[in-house]
């Protein structure tokens, strides 16, 4: 079943690839570059998933985990933390403010979808 799905990543080029992988996929995607301004593009997509970067300058993506779990109408999005930091704290930290998933980098795309789908 198609998604309308978020991603957010402030490089441009694993922005791009994550939209592609999505897309080809038959999902809906919107994206950002900063944490900032993705919040009220959010609200207003309602998305079923979230796919945020852990780490960006100003709105991490804890933060972005973090608000979105304030926000009744989405309360039904899933969201998944993407880093390139492995340490099970971090995870720990996404797991404990609602994240529904943690992926590492380099992402595994097929592992990605499952996780999209509902899987682990």
């Amino acid at each position: 079943m198609p998604l309308k799905i978020f991603v957010i990543d402030d490089d441009q080029i694993t922005l791009d690839i994550l939209t592609s992988v999505l897309e080809d996929a038959g999902h809906t995607v919107l994206g950002d570059l900063t944490g900032d301004t993705a919040l009220s593009a959010i609200r207003q997509m309602r998305p079923d998933v979230v796919l945020t970067d852990l780490q960006m300058a100003s709105v991490d993506g804890l933060d972005i985990c973090r608000e979105i779990r304030r926000m009744k109408s989405l309360d039904r999005t899933r969201i998944i933390i993407v880093s390139a930091h492995p340490a099970e704290t971090w995870k720990a930290r996404a797991e404990d403010l609602g994240a529904d998933g943690y992926m590492e980098k380099p992402i595994d795309t097929d592992r990605l979808l499952a996780l999209i789908a509902g899987g682990r």
